[in-house]
């Protein structure tokens, strides 16, 4: 019996040895579903960051397209002329004419800070 005794308690171990080393594998292969799964949200949020500037790089892009081809109407010419108080109605029919005449000049007008535009208006009057 003490042979059987010391099979079984050899058999029991190695058993013992057995389950341990699947445990020990399960842990490490639960681990290293940890890890893949931490790298596809890390993925994931990556993509849409990516995804979010593309939107943001495009909404530019059509943006500057649209506004780069803009061509102001004479009654946004005016409306600039009005918003920028000019009271002599001489020089207001003069500074209307020459930006109607230069569309290019209107895009520099439009495209400066309201304080600056008066400054830059006065010096395309004096270039004509």
């Amino acid at each position: 019996m003490d042979d059987i005794d010391e099979h079984f308690a050899l058999l029991n171990t190695n058993l013992q040895q057995c389950v341990s080393s699947i445990k020990d594998g399960n842990e490490n292969a639960s681990q290293l579903v940890d890890i893949a799964r931490a790298q596809a949200t890390t993925t994931q949020d990556i993509t849409s960051e990516i995804r979010r500037r593309n939107d943001i790089y495009a909404e530019h892009i059509h943006h500057h397209r649209r506004h780069a081809s803009y061509q102001y109407s004479e009654s946004d010419i005016w409306a600039m002329l009005v918003e920028l108080n000019i009271q002599d109605e001489q020089v207001m029919d003069q500074c209307y004419e020459i930006l109607c005449e230069h569309p290019g000049r209107v895009k520099q007008l439009f495209g400066m800070s309201y304080e600056r535009r008066m400054t830059k208006l006065f010096a395309f009057m004096t270039r004509r």
